[in-house]
């Protein structure tokens, strides 16, 4: 009658066939996998025919840089209500927290335009 082992001998053992078990897998895969291929291109199968869905290849966004600068705009002015509303200061539409606050400049001085709001921004403490 053969011994019973212990639980400490037999998870020993386990590990020991495991280890085997890898080492035999990483020297047969290679052989593997070249069989395999070589079924793939002998019979033409497919990724559905194998059971995969097809890899998504995503086109590239047509896109022109043209006139475009990488560098990122660092905000130079904050709202003071809304510290997450901030502003670079540089050219393009500006935020809507600014444009009321140029459309109330306006109403004190119609001939108001960005130069001086810029000097009114920092004059009244909304630069970062």
């Amino acid at each position: 009658m053969a011994k019973e082992l212990t639980l400490a001998e037999l998870q020993k053992q386990i590990a020991e066939l495991q280890a085997k078990e890898q080492e035999i897998i990483q020297a047969e895969k290679a052989t593997v996998v070249e069989e395999i291929k070589a079924k793939i291109a002998q019979y033409k199968l497919t990724f559905e025919e194998l059971g995969f869905k097809a890899p998504v290849v995503a086109m590239p966004e047509k896109s022109s840089n043209k006139g475009k600068s990488n560098t990122t705009l660092v905000p130079v002015y904050r709202n003071k209500e809304n510290q997450k509303e901030t502003w670079h200061g540089s050219k393009g539409r500006l935020p809507l927290w600014l444009q009321a606050i140029l459309k109330e400049l306006q109403k004190t001085n119609p001939e108001a335009g960005n130069p001086e709001l810029k000097q009114w921004l920092d004059e009244n403490g909304y630069k970062i």
